[in-house]
């Protein structure tokens, strides 16, 4: 593992014919759907980027980040709540509202515990 090894502070994203740069810190959560990964900012702004989850997982800083499921890559400051669901899983709540329920995968619920605790 290296020590220093730098993670992504800013994403480039396209609006229109525009190039924008979004601090990875003002990212609520990054998701899947079908080949197109989405970043949703905390201002509620969604952006499609140029990344699977499996390199975003790579290029982020595992403290900030998590991967709950095969779906999604949440920021720790963007959890409102964890909350015990059906079958010992967790859900997670957001501080703002979104579409999806995050729901972490029963192989994940103790990394995320760990994750949680810092």
């Amino acid at each position: 593992l290296q020590m220093n090894k730098s993670y992504k502070t800013r994403f480039l994203v396209k609006v229109g014919d525009h190039l924008k740069s979004v601090q990875t810190d003002n990212i609520m959560l990054f998701y899947a759907e079908g080949r197109t990964v989405f970043i949703i900012t905390a201002k509620q702004n969604k952006y499609i980027i140029d990344f699977t989850l499996e390199e975003l997982v790579r290029n982020l800083d595992p403290v900030k980040f998590f991967r709950p499921n095969r779906s999604f890559i949440v920021n720790i400051n963007a959890i409102r709540d964890v909350v015990v669901y059906s079958n010992s899983r967790l859900l997670i709540e957001l501080h703002q509202p979104f579409e999806k329920e995050i729901i972490v995968s029963r192989d994940k619920v103790a990394q995320l515990k760990n994750w949680f605790e810092g």
